[in-house]
């Protein structure tokens, strides 16, 4: 018997945290090969990011998983900051959002890495834990990694794409120097899954402004709460429950202390981005990637959504239906779509200190956006439905005159587009169509690959064609491509289109 063996996958995907795990759901659900690793012996038991945004459950709403979320998550509708003595002093309530969801989910995040191995599980997929990978070099095939097996052998695998999802300290940065940019909020913080007999509504996230700081209560199910607190001293040692209980009670002027502490952490807040999301056959995701402040609860949904844009580009390459140059546009739309959600995460981490230093100094708090425009785009932020990739390779424009200006453009997610269905392009032509046989070809030519839809020229408000025009909506609900006409030339721009990054039979 040797100490060593050899093996190879299609996709090697390092790290079964959220990030890692709808990777490789998502790649097994559209028939990759994938395989998942993750060094940590068993499955942890520490709630850690908690909040599912609307923008994501919409994702897996498109990809058919939403029910088990919805079953064993308490729902969220809104964010509410309060004085010491709980007086209400901002609501940002999600009710009227253009979203399948109008609340967010609330679950601990071990919960949601359950539901999501049980169906990597059901589409024939596996974690295997207690493997590291403990070293990566290029080759012509794609990544050659050296893991350490937990039966204290080793194993060299060779991979055509690796995912690292494998966290801001993993082996990516180690490999490449390529350390995560940006900065440290000032402060340390303790989080905690607490059980407390707090007389708060369990339908909205509470941001509590103290003397002491800001306190975060989150609800999480069977009556508990997540809750995030600045602690004012640097801390020396491992939390402890008694430390917790203390921290929440005093915050709360001494009417309320927890009476159950299930898991503590300490943490420091960040706002860093990587400069290069892939590196060869090597991606990034998750937190590999990014980090953003907890306070927006952003983290965990951002990396789902890296996986998102990642699988369906890896799906049909691998598949042969897409050219290679498909997967540069990955490093390009997330870098765009991962810098707005820091500047989101970063916008709501200051006006949260705002609010507490103004508390702390008996000052007004911040005045808050009255013009409804913009208050709704602050909201679309917040719950992860703007998101724009114009200036992607994949984005094209082809409107004119007033219709430029209508929305949404392309770039930006097409509405409902989960009734279309993911994992597929979908052609939508609004009004009388021009030129039917240019349809019927473009139909015939990209049959497998692209499903084709008639709708009237009044539906066209909603897709950016208020005149009658053409969409290309991308497997991931994003508009990749507009005209304004049904012509032999305007199919002929989506052919030409497709044909840039897509490969017909």
């Amino acid at each position: 018997m040797t100490d060593s063996t050899s093996s190879s996958s299609e996709v090697l995907v390092i790290g079964a945290g959220p990030s890692g795990l709808f990777a490789a759901v998502e790649l097994a659900r559209q028939g990759v090969a994938v395989r998942l690793i993750d060094q940590a012996p068993q499955p942890h038991h520490q709630a850690r990011a908690t909040s599912i945004q609307p923008g994501t459950l919409e994702i897996l709403n498109a990809i058919g998983l939403l029910p088990p979320f919805l079953e064993a998550s308490q729902q969220v509708h809104g964010v509410c900051i309060c004085g010491p003595d709980l007086t209400l002093l901002r609501a940002q309530l999600f009710a009227g959002i253009d979203c399948c969801c109008d609340f967010a989910c609330s679950l601990p995040q071990y919960e949601t890495e359950r539901i999501l191995e049980a169906q990597l599980i059901a589409w024939g997929g596996a974690v295997e834990r207690g493997t590291t990978a403990t070293q990566m070099t290029p080759t012509a095939e794609g990544m050659m990694v050296e893991l350490a097996l937990p039966s204290g052998r080793t194993e060299t695998a060779t991979a055509g794409v690796v995912i690292d999802a494998g966290g801001a300290h993993g082996l990516s940065h180690r490999s490449s120097q390529d350390a995560l940019e940006g900065e440290t909020y000032a402060g340390q913080f303790i989080v905690a899954d607490i059980a407390a007999p707090l007389e708060l509504p369990r339908d909205r996230t509470h941001i509590i402004c103290s003397s002491l700081g800001p306190l975060l209560l989150a609800p999480l199910p069977r009556e508990r709460w997540l809750t995030f607190l600045q602690w004012e001293q640097p801390l020396s040692g491992p939390v402890d429950g008694d430390m917790v209980a203390e921290g929440v009670e005093i915050r709360l002027n001494g009417k309320h202390r927890p009476s159950d502490v299930a898991w503590a952490s300490s943490f420091h807040g960040h706002r860093r981005i990587t400069r290069r999301f892939c590196e060869g056959p090597r991606y990034l995701v998750g937190d590999a990637a990014h980090l953003s402040s907890p306070f927006g609860g952003e983290g965990l949904n951002a990396g789902m959504h890296d996986a998102f844009n990642l699988a369906w580009k890896l799906a049909l390459t691998r598949r042969g239906r897409a050219r290679e140059s498909l997967l540069d546009s990955y490093a390009v739309e997330r870098q765009i779509a991962d810098r707005h959600v820091l500047q989101t995460s970063d916008d709501v981490h200051h006006t949260v200190f705002a609010f507490a230093d103004a508390v702390r100094q008996g000052k007004t708090p911040p005045a808050e956006v009255v013009n409804p425009v913009e208050a709704a785009l602050l909201l679309n932020a917040r719950v992860m439905i703007d998101i724009d990739y114009q200036g992607s390779p994949l984005v094209v424009d082809l409107a004119a005159g007033e219709a430029l200006a209508a929305m949404p453009r392309p770039g930006q997610r097409y509405p409902e587009w989960w009734k279309l269905g993911a994992a597929t392009h979908h052609l939508l032509v609004f009004g009388p169509v021009a030129a039917a046989e240019a349809l019927a070809e473009v139909e015939r030519r990209w049959s497998n690959l692209v499903r084709v839809g008639c709708r009237t020229q009044n539906e066209g408000v909603r897709a950016g064609v208020p005149g009658g025009g053409l969409v290309v909506v991308r497997p991931d609900g994003h508009i990749g491509l507009r005209a304004t006409a049904t012509d032999a030339g305007a199919l002929g721009a989506v052919d030409r289109h497709l044909a840039s990054y897509l490969i017909p039979e």
